[in-house]
């Protein structure tokens, strides 16, 4: 294989653009603590961080799935996309009109309590939720179109100007709250621009299915509409935010539970983190499978979808195997490397048992596109509400506080794993190569 053509394909350079994203999200945190903010600012700013993160990605990634099956769907049957993706791109404005109603009722009680007073913050919260539901909207078009390259360059504007801004901001020694939070999330927002002008340049065949008017056909696969959003698009909406839940609360959860404990509770979040890190090595991965399985899916090849999922699973496994193993010999050291006031707190097997949960949580994220190519949306939603049941009542049994941590971090990855294992096996059972055009999946 010529590595300069293997650095030049999608992988390394969406990989590229994710290392940007997360590099501004490590660099805005430090950033803020270096600045002339208070204790209060920075504590407001750093919920905000987290409630973009959690929030407005947990209800917008599923609008990047959707637009992206339903564009790779509509191109693999030879119908213009555009005209189905406006119908997906409506429905996220109505998303994010749900969500800011939801973030007004709620915002006394955030500025009281996470916003520290500073109401500015809950109007960039809704500009960030704004700026996501854009960025979602084009870059899932763009992964449906196979247009990886502009993708790739839609997340490396969004870490480059938000680490440009902070920056700025942090050499003019600013001690404002308000342009701090106003340069983050304005970073999606530069993002959705240029992915949207890449799209629109991209030639003479993508210009066409922008422009070319006609109504939209029925969108296969995404159910009947309710409130203005089709059943397929809301139950990946709730299923992005349980798997948000599964991945974010368990640190929150031991905090509760180790509450006379702070320097482990303390250890067991920063160990959490460090163990999620290979989780980002698959992101690009997952971008660039869910029109390919979708493409394959709509031809019929049932047979096909579950051959490729089978070989991502697999070398998932051979990487979370891997780390499991870094973090049983090395883990102990490399958490005392990365947050050298809890080293020594946890041992390499309790390091070793966190990275349970990242290795399912990778498989999982690996066999979800085969599932929504093939329209099991209710399937997807149903393992993380399995995994996420699992991890509460993990929880509540009455075990050591580390054990507890490990269990709570591992049991509901292992859960929802095996729900979506399963039901890729019942959906492809049987399959055998496609001998004729297939009509595309509908939601079951």
């Amino acid at each position: 294989m010529n590595p300069f053509r293997f650095l030049r394909g999608p992988m390394p350079l969406i990989g590229a653009g994710l290392a940007l994203v997360v590099l501004s999200g490590v660099g805005y945190i430090g950033l803020i603590t270096r600045s002339g903010v208070g204790t209060a600012g920075i504590a407001a700013l750093t919920s905000l961080y987290f409630l973009i993160n959690t929030v407005a990605l947990g209800v917008f990634s599923g609008v990047e799935q959707e637009m992206s099956r339903t564009v790779s769907q509509e191109r693999a049957v030879g119908r213009l996309s555009v005209p189905a993706a406006h119908v997906v791109a409506k429905q996220a404005v109505r998303l994010f009109l749900f969500a800011s109603a939801g973030v007004l009722v709620l915002s006394p009680v955030l500025v009281k309590g996470s916003f520290q007073g500073h109401w500015s913050l809950v109007g960039e919260l809704i500009v960030g939720l704004f700026a996501t539901c854009c960025a979602s909207t084009v870059r899932g078009a763009l992964a449906g179109s196979k247009r990886f390259g502009f993708y790739a360059a839609s997340l490396a504007t969004e870490g480059l100007s938000r680490l440009i801004l902070c920056t700025a901001l942090w050499l003019l020694k600013v001690d404002s709250v308000w342009a701090f939070g106003l340069a983050f999330v304005l970073g999606q927002l530069f993002a959705a621009l240029v992915g949207a002008v890449l799209f629109w340049l991209a030639g003479d065949r993508n210009r066409a299915r922008l422009t070319s008017p006609g109504a939209a056909e029925p969108i296969a696969g995404a159910g009947k509409m309710r409130f203005g959003i089709a059943a397929g698009l809301g139950l990946l909406v709730i299923a992005s935010l349980t798997n948000q839940a599964v991945v974010n609360l368990p640190p929150v959860l031991v905090a509760a539970k180790l509450v006379s404990q702070p320097a482990l509770s303390a250890a067991i979040g920063v160990a959490l983190t460090l163990t999620r890190l290979p989780m980002f090595a698959f992101v690009p991965l997952q971008t660039m499978l869910l029109p390919r399985l979708t493409e394959t899916a709509t031809r019929g090849d049932r047979l096909g979808v579950r051959k490729q999922t089978m070989r991502t699973v697999a070398a998932c496994v051979v990487l979370g195997l891997a780390g499991i193993l870094v973090l049983a010999t090395a883990g102990p050291w490399l958490l005392g490397v990365y947050a050298p006031k809890v080293a020594g707190l946890l041992s390499g097997a309790t390091m070793a048992g966190l990275g349970i949960g990242t290795l399912f949580l990778m498989t999982a994220n690996v066999t979800q596109p085969a599932l929504l190519a093939l329209g099991k949306h209710r399937l997807v939603l149903a393992s993380y509400l399995t995994g996420a049941a699992a991890m509460v009542v993990a929880f509540v049994l009455p075990l050591d506080p580390v054990f507890s941590a490990v269990l709570t971090a591992s049991v509901g990855p292992i859960a929802l794993a095996t729900v979506m294992a399963v039901a890729l096996a019942r959906a492809t059972h049987g399959a055998l190569p496609p001998t004729a055009d297939a009509p595309a999946p509908a939601v079951h």
